[in-house]
This record gives structure tokens, sequence and C-alpha cells, in this order.
């Protein structure tokens, strides 16, 4: 399951879009050891970012001890040398980064903080193996520095860490033959049916024993935890006043200039010295060290993040708030810039800038006024450089004055109040200062005051994508060729992984031939838009599916889905060769769902069993059916391990209540009905009517609207039964889910999670009173818009980065306009009741 740092870590290489990690551009900085050829017999590879050595006839390193060596990017390049030495010697497999880069950004700000690899690892093996290695490389690497591995045991003073792991961070084997899950902890923890080796017990007795000095302050929970140390609430044993104590390792958490976080936490402490006696800011108590970490006490501001005051407040949640609520909203917004704009005025006064400020680095107090807790970027009025940490959305940009940066931090902050989305690309401002001039009752000249902020070196460009969907008749055909040119230019079948760019899919996973964010998507998104699927397209398409090492099933996930496109788009010999190669294994153990399970199977097969007149596709597919049904009657769908109960049409019951209503729509026969009314109601029970109005699922945390996993994924479905059975009483949930789709706030631009999910949604239920309402989303596209080489563009989800899928990106946005405008119904395959329209000519044409 992606994680948000997931998200990051595919924002490294490219500037523009998502892209793998390994592709980071280090090329200037391989080390040696990375171009050198492999010892006579041994088997080289690479791995991500790491490169792999293996001495002959070895396989893959077994499950066992782990060396792993701790070093500094200055001294990566000494380090694999002599590991590089010492495993030769030895025979014993090792890894190592590539470049000192890719070396500091696994050791940096944004790094997971329990990573799975680590700059240097000797498989030592058995514990005969790991005493040797040990031996020896303790005093080869004697001197080299490094950061404290999180989770491993250090060997002795050195760079040497040790643990007990499975290949690849997979599952532990015990001696009985069960797999339990490798230990994921901060502190070293050895599985229970593995003995510590005694050349390890000194260092576990010096691991265990307390620090030399009295520590004053008890942790009472963690408010923050990062690569390079915690942040966490704490009491002081000694008075009793609560604290916010600030934690930083050594050689951890490095930023874009090298420096670690105890460098930074003692630029952070020279601040608050600089600050002493400000409101404004928190108070130092105090600064000491324990073992080797670093810490920082300050005083505990009671008040609230202004990221959590301002999302609770904020009122464009539904068009009912924003009439009732943007008043009072306005009035408590400016009044919290006021009393940043004296804060910013106050350091000013005091000789230091900021670089960044983002909202959660500010708290609110309970009288109101603002205090400046994020002073990481705090700096000399002269130094004019970006900050070396941070969000570049809410950075000052090289170059300006101390107080041009001051203004610019207070206005980008104005404007995040006010509408919380990017502000990235040419005029962008412009657009989001008209939204909210629309929206709230600002002064007069807000936009030009946020104007004259944002860009103080002259009025910024015109946002050429915004003002190409805010029309207030929005230009349909230049809009569609705008997002098809554009597509086509992010286009790359030169490479093997990924035909366009997308949003990652999973910690590992990004491109690739798949519906939901590969190719599959994008060429179906293309056809029935009316725009021309070159044959490179379809051929790479082809190639991808039939190459693929990573095999999986399913409509959106995996080879099915592209069997289906590849048919669609006319190519049926393809599309049958790509469906042949789906093991029927898959029938048995695929999931139950939509996206990569059982029940997108199923309706792929009744595709093509309808297309073809194969009865075995048939057959296929209704035991498929037949299964699923067995597994609703049984009740809700059963999560999988470490996730959370499925719901929605791609994952949940809702996508099972859609196979099941195609299969009646061919067989006919009312049971199937029954069934796809008795699936439906998993999800409908988990619908919440809010008190303006709007319906959303209720996942267990948060009411979710969208497409994927939400309401208006839902409503598709419901739609199809009450054409069956309109007594079955949902009229008024997809009032209410309608409703919803014209929410004035979505976050993100996509399909599957954002605001074009809503157009497509409207424009499926066809309601003539809906127009309105689908014309006001497509001009709220113009907030999330963006142009790339010259074409109109579309950032992929959580908006780092611009993609072109299916899911989250451009595809998406044009499949769903393209519903609006061309009014040809769902977007998403077998949402219509009636069967597609198979292209009958001939392969080879």
């Amino acid at each position: 399951m992606l994680t948000l740092k997931d998200y990051d870590r595919f924002a490294l290489a490219d500037p523009v879009f998502y892209d793998t990690p390994e592709r980071y551009p280090d090329g200037h900085e391989r080390l040696a050891a990375a171009r050198r050829p492999p010892p006579q017999g041994w088997e080289r590879g690479e791995s991500g970012w790491w490169i792999t050595l293996r001495p002959p006839g070895s396989g893959p390193p077994a499950q066992g001890w782990r060396i792993h060596v701790s070093v500094t990017p200055d001294r990566l390049a000494r380090a694999v040398d002599i590991v590089w030495g010492h495993c030769v010697r030895a025979g014993l497999a090792f890894d190592f980064l590539r470049s000192p880069a890719t070396a500091r950004e696994s050791a940096g700000r944004r790094a997971q903080r329990l990573p799975g690899r680590h700059p240097v690892t000797v498989h030592a093996g058995d514990e005969a193996a790991l005493y040797r290695a040990l031996g020896e490389l303790a005093v080869l690497l004697d001197g080299l520095a490094g950061p404290y591995l999180l989770g491993s045991l250090r060997h002795g003073p050195g760079p040497l860490h040790v643990r007990y792991a499975a290949p690849d961070g997979g599952p532990l084997t015990r001696p009985d033959g069960a797999l339990e899950p490798e230990p994921r902890r901060a502190v070293f923890t050895l599985p229970d049916w593995v003995r510590l080796p005694e050349v390890l017990r000194p260092d576990l007795q010096a691991l265990h024993a307390p620090p030399a000095g009295a520590f004053p302050y008890r942790a009472e929970r963690a408010l923050g935890l990062g690569h390079g140390g915690g942040t966490y609430l704490a009491t002081d044993t000694r008075t009793g006043e609560r604290v916010v104590l600030r934690e930083a390792r050594p050689h951890a958490g490095l930023d874009r200039r090298g420096e670690d976080a105890v460098a930074r936490l003692g630029a952070r402490r020279a601040a608050l010295e600089r600050l002493a006696g400000l409101a404004c800011v928190p108070r130092l108590a105090d600064h000491r060290t324990r073992g080797e970490h670093h810490f920082l006490a300050e005083e505990y501001v009671e008040g609230t993040c202004l990221l959590r005051a301002a999302s609770a407040a904020f009122p464009l949640t539904s068009h009912e708030r924003a009439v009732r609520e943007a008043g009072p909203y306005t009035a408590w917004a400016l009044g919290i810039v006021e009393s940043v704009g004296e804060a910013l005025d106050t350091l000013h006064d005091r000789g230091l800038r900021l670089g960044e400020l983002r909202p959660q680095d500010v708290l609110v107090r309970p009288d109101g006024r603002a205090v400046l807790v994020g002073l990481a970027s705090a700096t000399h009025l002269a130094d004019d450089r970006p900050p070396p940490v941070g969000d570049g959305d809410f950075a000052v940009p090289a170059g300006l004055t101390a107080r041009d940066a001051a203004r610019y931090l207070l206005e980008r902050l104005r404007l995040w109040l006010f509408l919380p989305l990017p502000c990235v690309g040419p005029g962008k401002p412009r657009t989001l200062g008209a939204a909210v001039e629309a929206h709230y009752p600002v002064p007069a000249g807000f936009t030009d005051r946020l104007l004259a902020g944002l860009s103080p070196s002259g009025p910024p460009r015109q946002d050429l994508a915004g003002a190409l969907l805010a029309a207030r008749t929005p230009d349909w055909p230049a809009i569609r060729d705008s997002l098809v040119r554009g597509i086509h230019d992010s286009a790359t079948p030169g490479r093997h992984d990924r035909l366009f760019p997308g949003t990652p899919s999973g910690p590992a996973d990004i491109g690739g031939a798949a519906f939901g964010y590969g190719a599959a998507g994008v060429l179906y998104a293309l056809h029935r838009a009316g725009a021309p699927v070159p044959e490179a397209y379809t051929a790479w398409l082809t190639g991808a599916a039939r190459q693929d090492g990573n095999r999986r099933p399913g409509l959106y996930d995996g080879l099915h889905g592209v069997a289906f496109t590849l048919d669609v788009l006319g190519h049926r010999a393809r599309a049958l060769e790509v469906l042949d190669s789906c093991p029927a294994s898959w029938d048995r153990t695929a999931p139950a769902d939509l996206a990569g399970g059982r029940a997108g199977i199923a309706l792929t097969l009744l595709h093509f069993a309808a297309a073809t007149g194969r009865a075995a596709l048939r057959e296929r597919a209704l035991h498929l059916a037949a299964e699923l049904g067995r597994a609703v009657d049984d009740g809700p769908l059963p999560a999988l391990p470490g996730r959370p109960p499925p719901h929605g049409l791609l994952h949940g019951a809702t996508g099972v209540a859609l196979l099941f209503l195609r299969v009646h729509d061919e067989t006919g026969r009312a049971a199937w009905l029954d069934l796809a009314d008795r699936a439906l109601r998993h999800d409908l029970d988990r619908l919440r009517t809010l008190e303006d109005g709007a319906v959303t699922l209720f996942d267990g945390t948060a009411g979710l609207p969208y497409l994927h996993g939400g309401s208006a994924g839902v409503a598709l479905v419901l739609r199809q039964l009450l054409r069956h059975r309109p007594e079955t009483g949902g009229a008024a949930l997809l009032a209410g889910i309608r409703r919803t789709c014209d929410a004035v706030y979505v976050h993100n631009a996509g399909l599957l999670r954002g605001r074009a999910g809503a157009i497509a949604t409207l424009a499926a239920l066809g309601e003539p009173a809906d127009r309105p309402a689908v014309l006001r989303q497509v001009r709220r596209l113009a907030w999330h818009a963006r142009t790339h080489r010259g074409h109109l563009a579309f950032p992929g989800f959580r908006m780092l980065r611009l993609s072109s899928d299916l899911a989250t990106g451009a595809a998406g946005v044009l499949l769903a306009l393209s519903s609006a405008f061309e009014g040809s119904g769902p977007v998403l395959p077998f949402l219509d009741p009636r069967p597609p329209a198979v292209p009958s000519a001939p392969e080879g044409r």
C-alpha cells in the first residue's frame, strides 16, 4: 500500500512527471564501483538505486544475518571499495548504493525512517560468516562515520550494523515453516527463535545500557517522526512543565545542501535564542545531548495547528456551507494572515527571515494570535538562497530581498487559506485569486495584492490552461484537442517500462500496461474521445503484455484490462492472445473485486464471450459470478491482510454488484438482481447523509465522495439497479450523491478520486437539471489545470507531478469531459447497461 513518502520517492527523478526512482539523474556522480565489471564468475545486477553482486553459484541471498555499513555520502566510495575487496575474498553477496547522490536521498529529510535497504549491505548468512566478516570489516572501516540505523544493532563504535532478515524485506520463515513478518521497529528486535551470536552480546548490552547522566524529559507521545529524528510532546520531570522535545540524529535527515538534522537543530536553537522574549515564537527551554542524540526543549504553546484549524473551518465543502460560512471564515482567515504578517515583521526586526512557511508551521493560540513554530528555514536577512528543505509550493524563490520574501510567504499563505491547492504554473495565482473573489467576501483588490506579492518581478503571464476551461461557455473542441496533444506529447514509446507518465499505484509500481494507471487506460480514453490511436501505441501495449514480468489479473490492474482495451480498439486477435495468456488459476486465487479480481475478470470474459461466441468463456464467467454470489451471501467482502475492509466500486461490493447486473442482462434470471441488490447493500449501508444533504461513503475514518471507493461509484451501479427495480428506494440517495458531485472544493483533478469523477458521474446520471452543475465543475478544473509544452495537462494524485493516466491524470479528465460534452454515457467499462459496440474490422489492417 502506498504511503505519502512513496509519492515523494517517485517525484525525485523528474521535475515534471512522476517517474521511477531508479531513473534519478545521478550519472555524473556514479561510483567507480558501480561501473566496474563483476569479478570472474560473479553475477552483477541492479535493483533500484542499488548494485547487487552475487558469488558464483550462490543464487539469491538466503534468510540470515545482514551487515549494514552506514557511512556519510562523501565516504561511500571508500566504504564500497573496502566491502568489495572483503566480500570477493570471502565469497559473500553484497549490495551498495550506486552514487553519493542516492546516498543523500536515502538519508534525506523526507526518506523513510525505517528503510528496507541501506547504503552497503553484506549478506553474511550464517553465524560463522557473520563472525568472520565483522572481525575484518570492523578494522578496515574503522573511523568512517554514518547515521545510526534504526532497527539494527550497532557493532562496536564504527559504521557496522547487524540485523536478521529475509531477502528483499519479505517475511521470515520460522523453523516449523510458518511465515512471520520481519520486525519493523525503531529498536533492534530479534525473532524469538533466533539465538543472538556471542560476538553481538556486548553490542546488545551497550544498546540497553542507559546513557550517562540524567535526562529530565519524559516523552508522552510523538508529534512527528522522520529520518533525522522525532518531535515529541514531553514533560519536564523536574517541574511538571509540558514541552515540545525536538530530536536530531547525527548524519541523518540530510537536506539539499548536505546538512544533517543536528546542524538544522543547531540553527533552530540559534534562531530561538535570537528571538528570545517574543510571543510569536516558542520559548527555548533547554538543549542537551543524550547518547548521540541532540535534543531541543521548547515551550509547549497552547493552540491549534493552522492546517488543522483551517481544514475544520473551511467552508467550500458544499454550496450551502459556502453561503452560510464564507463570511465568518473570511474574517477569521484575514485575522490570521494579519497576525502572521506581524510575526514576520518582528522576525525581520531581529535580523531573521524565513525561506518557507507552511500551514503546519503556524499555531493559532486560543486568542487568535499566530505563533511561528516552523523555524527550520530561518536565516539572516541577506541570505536569498532557496531553503534547503521543505515544500516548494510554500518556499521563497531564490533572489528575493528579505521584505519581498516575507510578502511572498504571507500572500502564499493567504491564498492557501481560501483555496488550499498548489499554486504552480504561469498565471495560476490570477486564476486562483479570481476563484477566491467569487466565493468569499474578501476586500476589493484581493487578487491584485496577491499578484504583487507572488510576482515581485512584474505581472505574471496569463494562465492559458485555466482560461481555456474557465470560459463562460467552454470551447470543448479546443479543450479536447489540447488535452489530446498534451497526452501525445507525453508519450515515451521508446521506453519499455511505460508508454505514458502516470501516478504510482504501489510502492514499486508506476506506468506499465494496466488500464487504471498505465497505457491501456490512456488508449481507451483517446479512443472514446474520438482521437486516433497510433499503431505504435497498440504495438507497445501488445508487446508490454507479452513481456510483462509482473503479470497480474484484473480489469484495472492487470492483463484483462489490456485485452479489453485492445478489443475495443479493433485488435481482436491481439486481444484474444492476451486474454488466453491469463492462466485459469487466476479465477481461483484473485480477490473478489473489480479492479484486480474476479468481478473484473468475469466481466471481461462475458465481453469476449459475446464478441466471439466462445461458450467456454461464458461458462467461466458464470462460474465466477456464482462463486461471488455465495461470497456475498456470507456477508461483506473480507479484508486482505494489512488493508482496511474493502468498499466501493473498484475494491468493494459495488463492483461485484455490477457483475451481477451484467449477468442478469446476459441470462435474464431475476436471481442475479437479488444478488446485485444484496451486494450493493453492503456499501449502501456505509452511506451517510450530511447536514447539507450531500451523501458520502464512510470508510471507517472519513466520508468519501469519489468514483474509486466512494458514493459516486455506488451511484452509477445503484442507478442501473433502479432501472430494473425502482421500488428499491434509492432515488433519494441518488439525489444526495448528485448534490455531492457539485462540491465547490475538490482537492484532486483526476477521474477516480477527484473533480473529473464528479463530472463523469453527473454526466452519467443524466439529469437535465444537473447541466449547470456539470459546467460549474468543468470551469473549476481551471483551478487544477496546467500546461506542458503549451498543451493542457493535469497533475496526478497528490499533485506533486503531472500525469497522463486514466485514474488520476489527463486521460481521465479527457474521458470525463468527453462524456459530459459528447453525451456518450458512463466513462468506465461495463457501467452502461447496453453491451459495448465491438469493432468488427479484421486484425492486421
